[in-house]
Order: structure tokens, then sequence, then C-alpha cells
């Protein structure tokens, strides 16, 4: 089981599709693409993103991904259980647990909550506390 106290929530939800990070450290998550392989090894911060990339065009499916600071347990994102309050996030993907410790206020839980349930979009299994 991974486990770590979130310091940076970031959520985006842009035209091309939704993202949401939990960083372990405040301000230095940076974008795997803008960093080199040695950096991203290197790197003792423990993370986990959710994205959903929309598809271009009728042709294509959208895209469902997991990645985590432990690359070997990235995949796509499918077949999975979250549990969110307001004190933590849970989810469990390929028989591999993770937690992360959150500290949310009103407008950044109900933020999460919608991101969240567009990038699930019944893909896995969603329990919310309130």
């Amino acid at each position: 089981m991974t486990k770590f106290e979130c310091k940076e929530l970031s959520i985006s939800d842009l035209e091309f599709g939704c993202e949401i990070t939990f960083s372990e450290n405040l301000g230095t998550h940076e974008s795997s693409e803008e960093l080199t392989v040695d950096e991203i090894l290197a790197s003792t911060e423990q993370y986990i993103m959710l994205q959903r990339t929309y598809a271009e065009d009728e042709f294509e499916d959208d895209y469902y991904y997991f990645e985590s600071s432990d690359f070997d347990k990235s995949c796509e994102l499918e077949d999975f259980k979250i549990e969110l309050s307001r004190e933590r996030f849970v989810i469990n993907i390929n028989n591999e647990m993770f937690e992360v410790e959150i500290k949310v206020k009103e407008l950044e839980f109900e933020n999460l909550k919608l991101a969240l349930a567009k990038i699930i979009n019944g893909k896995g299994n969603l329990i919310i506390e309130d």
C-alpha cells in the first residue's frame, strides 16, 4: 500500500481533458513531459494522477489513465474503486491500494467531486462521504 499526505492538489479541466494530481510536495510537481527520465527516476516525491483525455473526433474513444510515482503501478484507468472524504482519498486499482491524506475546504471538495465524476465516467466505483 502506498500512503502519503497531499500537500498540493491540482485539478485541471480543459478542452482536451480532465486531470487530478495529488502531490506530496508543495509546488514541486512538474509534468512528466517536462522532466528527463533520470529526473523522474531520481525523484522521491510521491504523487498520483488521474487523467481522462477526450477523443479528438467521433472515431476515437476517450483515454483514461492512472499514474503513480511508482511507475510500475501506472496503468489504464479501469476496474477500480475510489473512496473520497474530506480527509482522505483512497483508490484501489489492480489490487494495489493508494491512500492520500487530504485537507480540503468546501469549494475545493466540491471541485474535486465534480472532476472525479468527469474522469471516472462509469469506468469504476466512486464512494463519497460528505
